[in-house]
């Protein structure tokens, strides 16, 4: 928060009234300012897992693996002695060990990191967290692509647009405050109680006032409108925002007033959805743009899956033994090796589909890897206690040691990727908290991974719901050589229009997936 107020006391600095001046100086100085009021959180660990690809040499992989197997346990001990310290005093004694063993681990990792430094010069340079300036970030767009910077404060929001020929900001009179409630009404439609599941748009009373049109249109209005002429022939926007409005897929704001019921789905159907205008994909931070499109990939790779899950033989008492079964999962994964050519062999299925089957895998050779399964959160809601967020998978004999079938973010940051896209189909895939430490998220754990694209849901999405977007996302990718973002957009829209099912039409449905990371990388299959 003093990092926002910060940037926002610099950028006011050059500001006349309610509008910017339009000088390059200007624009320059505010864009930097405004990247650093942003916590990079995933965007530090997708710049680690794409300077690790990009150096191909094979007699640096000891060096990078201990400096992250240093990486790792530092990260670990922050998210322990985060924990321990919420506790307050009856954990004080506990946190005084973990905070001695942290600082141990953090002059560890960075007598590694200096090895590392010395042995690929290019590491410091690829994870160098110093914001990129507009002349950098042109470079990296292709000439369809733009990229858009929010900073809401409470003096109000600050815009950028960049794209490959030219770049604005603007400054809207809404306040953090304000946009925060609007968001707030927004994901109140979007967010379901229960598990894979959504809400449905042919029962009325489902959600109080069903999705907020009017709210998602103000919010279009003021953040959006004024970069309309900028954005207009450029079909892929990349999106750098933080708070509330992280929660809030682009594609479900309103570009013009709406009519007809919040609930109807043929008024849902004719709503003018920022959707059909632009296809997006998140970043974690604007200098994520250039840990994206360094990592080059080899064509024809394979495919893995992990999913169906057996939640049934966990032991009684247990949380993922209360988890119903998700049959769409298996269709979901076979649908994925079938549209992109790949051997049925890579994927694992109810009992095979463990923990130690995860590790076991040569997860490096795919260049798709898919999770279908169920989710369970960063933090248990009915008390104070700090847990990881994890993917459900099927637990192994006890004979095999430090198997829970549960993989954790934590253990998800140790795999070796080198994947153009994971895929995460479970409930609330795509949380961070960019203000806590550690590798506290799976969208963070996958990163540092080594993936260059992540397809998250963004709340607790249903299971059929899940298996259609995906699976017609791939084929379309495939089929059509798209980038990812524009595949899953054109999938949403199809979704959208489809009146098979009328709570296809209300946007928790067709917009439960976002893309985050490189948008355009393209699925060749295996």
């Amino acid at each position: 928060m003093v990092r926002v107020w910060i940037a926002a006391a610099i950028i006011g600095l050059s500001c006349v009234g309610s509008a910017l001046a339009q000088s390059q100086p200007s624009l320059e100085q505010a864009f930097e300012d405004a990247q650093l009021a942003s916590a990079p959180g995933a965007g530090v660990a997708l710049a680690d897992g794409a300077a690790r690809i990009a150096a191909a040499d094979p007699s640096l992989n000891r060096v990078f693996e201990v400096h992250r197997e240093a990486e790792a346990r530092r990260r670990a001990l922050e998210t322990v002695l985060a924990s321990l310290r919420a506790q307050g005093a009856q954990a004080a004694e506990r946190a005084r060990g973990v905070a001695g063993d942290l600082e141990q681990a953090t002059l560890e990792a960075a007598g590694l990191r200096q090895r590392l430094d010395q042995a690929f010069p290019a590491f410091a340079g690829l994870t160098d967290p110093t914001p990129l300036t507009i002349a950098q970030v042109q470079a990296l767009l292709s000439p369809h692509e733009a990229l858009v910077l929010i900073l809401p404060t409470e003096r109000g929001a600050y815009v950028w647009a960049v794209t490959h020929e030219t770049a604005v900001w603007r400054r809207a009179d809404m306040t953090a405050g304000e946009i925060e409630q609007a968001a707030l009404r927004l994901q109140s439609g979007l967010r379901a109680e229960g598990g894979r599941g959504a809400v449905d748009a042919a029962r009325p009373g489902r959600s109080a006032g069903g999705f907020d049109r009017a709210a998602a249109s103000a919010l279009y209005t003021a953040l959006w409108r004024p970069l309309e002429a900028t954005l207009s022939d450029h079909r892929l926007v990349y999106v750098v925002v933080d708070g509330p409005l992280r929660s809030v897929p682009p594609g479900v704001l309103v570009t013009a007033a709406p009519s007809g019921d919040d609930r109807d789905p043929e008024a849902l159907r004719a709503t003018a959805w920022f959707e059909r205008r632009h296809a997006f994909a998140l970043l974690p931070a604007v200098v994520s743009l250039k840990a994206v499109r360094r990592a080059t990939r080899e064509e024809g790779r394979g495919f893995v899956g992990f999913g169906a899950v057996n939640t049934k033989a966990y032991p009684e008492g247990t949380q993922p033994k209360a988890l119903p079964p998700l049959p769409g999962t298996r269709r979901e994964l076979e649908g994925l090796a079938r549209v992109l050519g790949s051997p049925r062999r890579g994927v694992r299925l109810g009992n095979e589909a463990t923990e130690a089957a995860v590790r076991r895998a040569d997860l490096s050779g795919a260049a798709v890897i898919a999770f279908a399964t169920h989710a369970l959160p960063g933090r248990d809601e009915r008390s104070e206690a700090a847990q990881e967020p994890a993917l459900v998978l099927s637990p192994s004999p006890l004979t095999q040691d430090g198997d829970d079938g549960l993989l954790t973010a934590s253990e998800a940051a140790r795999l070796r990727l080198n994947a153009d896209l994971v895929i995460l189909s479970a409930c609330d895939t795509g949380r961070d908290d960019p203000q806590a430490q550690g590798l506290n998220s799976l969208s963070r754990a996958f990163f540092y991974a080594g993936a260059r694209a992540l397809m998250v849901s963004n709340w607790r999405i249903r299971d059929d719901v899940a298996e259609r977007l995906s699976v017609r996302a791939i084929a379309l990718a495939r089929r059509n050589r798209q980038g990812v973002s524009e595949a899953l957009n054109r999938a949403a829209l199809e979704m959208m229009e489809d009146r098979s099912d009328p709570s296809f039409a209300h946007p928790s449905q067709w917009s439960s997936f976002s893309v985050v990371g490189d948008g355009a990388v393209r699925i060749n299959g295996g």
